[in-house]
């Protein structure tokens, strides 16, 4: 489930203190976390503690008074893992923090101005009619507005996205910015974690070029990474986004643009029409090229099964010689598999 990987990657930024920016001291011990999951998961909490500090980093750890630090691990693993609302888990936490009410019912607006002011941040996806580039070369596209997220976790986090709140790394691709967080990227991405581990020239800077990949398809990457998204835009070019996730070691977005194909492309095998025959053909060129074995098998003996529709089709004629003759292979071992099946069919009756 992609939920599910979403939540196991994000818990894994704070058992493994992957590019903490933050140490908090409860009773006795030391937390290292991320301001930007506090502030996407817990904004109230994140205001009463973080939300007087400056935007600058410090190695000073801050302190979290009248909680248990048992109590509070635990809450921080909800923050970073729960697919769920957290609402009543931070209000408890914050209850014991003796803030008053009132702090916490304006937590949201207070919190997220607060980065505003600080980053610069556009506003919400409602406001955002059309794509857009930001003073600073920032993009966001609106074609993925409409794509829901895969939890209430990859809610808070795309929203932290798309607000662009507290980033910390720009991602040039085409010319545009895509503004992000060093953590979140590491955690969901194979390629990202490597690049910004330390090890790669691109781990101190800024500002990272990416090279092989679009902007449109670089807006589902991050919309993917963050939200979990389980759909593309309409326009978007299903075969390179999986040629993509590959690339950026995304195996959820991979499984979700496999899905996407068997759906749109193959209406799931069903029975064949005239728009379906196509589409599958195009299917199996795509699976084919990536490597999908699974898909191809399916899309493979589809057509096989029903050859003489496909036999006829114009675009059965653009298949790649190679795999006409796949085609073709397959089919004759299926016949005389069948007409090796006869005798024993008529034995019987």
């Amino acid at each position: 489930m992609v939920s599910e990987q979403l939540s196991r990657d994000v818990l894994r930024l704070l058992r493994e203190e992957i590019h903490t920016d933050t140490v908090l001291s409860v009773g006795g011990s030391l937390f290292k976390v991320h301001r930007a999951v506090l502030l996407a998961r817990a904004p109230g909490f994140h205001f009463h503690v973080l939300g007087q500090m400056s935007s600058g980093l410090t190695n000073e750890p801050v302190p979290v008074d009248s909680v248990d630090a048992s109590e509070f691990r635990t809450f921080l693993q909800i923050v970073y893992s729960s697919n769920n609302s957290i609402k009543n888990y931070e209000e408890e936490i914050v209850k014991k923090m003796k803030v008053e009410s009132v702090i916490l019912e304006k937590k949201a607006t207070v919190s997220f101005q607060e980065c505003r002011n600080l980053s610069g941040c556009f506003p919400g996806k409602s406001d955002i009619p059309a794509d857009i580039t930001g003073r600073d070369g920032s993009f966001i596209s609106s074609d993925n507005y409409h794509l829901e997220p895969a939890s209430e976790l990859g809610e808070d986090l795309l929203k932290l996205y798309v607000n662009q709140c507290c980033p910390d790394i720009d991602i040039c691709v085409d010319g545009k910015n895509f503004r992000a967080h060093r953590a979140i990227l590491s955690a969901r991405s194979g390629y990202f974690a490597a690049m910004l581990s330390g090890c790669w020239a691109e781990s101190s800077q800024e500002c990272v070029t990416l090279q092989g990949i679009t902007h449109a398809e670089m807006n589902v990457v991050m919309h993917f990474i963050y939200g979990g998204t389980l759909d593309f835009p309409d326009k978007a070019n299903v075969g390179q986004i999986l040629n993509v996730a590959d690339m950026y070691g995304l195996e959820g977005l991979r499984e979700v643009a496999v899905y996407i194909l068997r759906r749109d492309y193959c209406n799931f095998f069903q029975k064949p029409v005239p728009r379906t025959l196509s589409s599958i053909l195009e299917c199996l060129i795509i699976a084919h090229s990536v490597g999908v074995e699974s898909l191809f098998a399916d899309c493979m003996n589809w057509i096989i099964s029903h050859f003489a529709r496909f036999w006829s089709e114009r675009s059965f004629a653009n298949v790649p010689h190679e795999l006409q003759k796949t085609c073709l292979r397959m089919l004759i071992q299926s016949l005389v598999s069948t007409v090796q099946m006869l005798p024993m069919c008529q034995q019987n009756l």
